[in-house]
């Protein structure tokens, strides 16, 4: 449950642009109390981008998400209207939609990498089993997408934050968004993520969640693996 928490927050940095966003592709990194993990993130339009991350590689085709694990050199697909049924951050149609559905406020502006950005805030509910995680986002309207994202999620994981650096606006390769030769799709992400995938923490069976230790543990798992891409 708590990995899933950590992916729906991942999945939540893809959310809803507006029809007339620009083409661009950045530098991802996402901090955490397992420390700094650099990513990447292509932006194609509102229905097409592609997010490098903890060793995931995810693939937004709207409605469809193609996560792709290099590892095992497979995939699985998530519908996202589905997701959207029991997780309003999972999607909207637009971001002024997305902030509306999930109650955000605007608190605020700032400059960040050269894009003036507006401040919005407020508490959404990522995945149904645990409480509304407190988000921070600095939305810029000339890219329609986030420079900046906090996030507060509950103990023992804590603060998680991501932003975007040497933002550089070009057309991006329609290859980029296909599922490579050689990847065969998993019936399930425990099958995906293979033997050799992050070990289980805390005991599922009597409701414990892992301790800030084996968080940390599980963080530089996540950091190791991506690291050996």
């Amino acid at each position: 449950m708590i990995r899933s928490l950590i992916l729906a927050v991942i999945l939540s940095l893809s959310m809803a642009t507006g029809a007339f966003a620009a083409e661009f592709s950045a530098d991802m990194v996402m901090e955490s109390m397992g420390g700094s993990n650099p990513g990447k993130i292509y932006f194609k339009n509102e229905d097409v981008s592609r997010t490098e991350m903890m060793g995931i590689i995810s693939i937004f085709k709207r409605p469809l998400i193609y996560q792709l694990f290099p590892d095992t050199q497979k995939y699985v697909v998530m519908n996202i209207d589905e997701i959207s049924k029991n997780n309003p951050a999972a999607d909207a149609a637009s971001f002024k939609e997305w902030i509306k559905k999930n109650k955000l406020k605007k608190t605020g502006s700032e400059k960040l990498q050269g894009y003036p950005c507006e401040i919005f805030e407020g508490d959404i509910m990522v995945d149904e089993d645990q409480p509304p995680v407190h988000m921070k986002i600095w939305h810029t309207p000339k890219l329609d997408y986030p420079i900046r994202q906090e996030s507060t999620l509950p103990p023992p994981i804590g603060n998680m934050s991501s932003h975007l650096e040497n933002i550089q606006l070009a057309s991006q390769p329609g290859s980029l968004f296909e599922v490579p030769s050689g990847y065969s799709r998993a019936k399930d992400m425990q099958e995906a993520m293979g033997a050799g995938g992050m070990q289980p923490f805390g005991d599922g069976a009597k409701g414990q969640a892992p301790s800030r230790e084996e968080m940390e543990k599980m963080m530089k798992e996540m950091m190791k693996k991506m690291g050996n891409q």
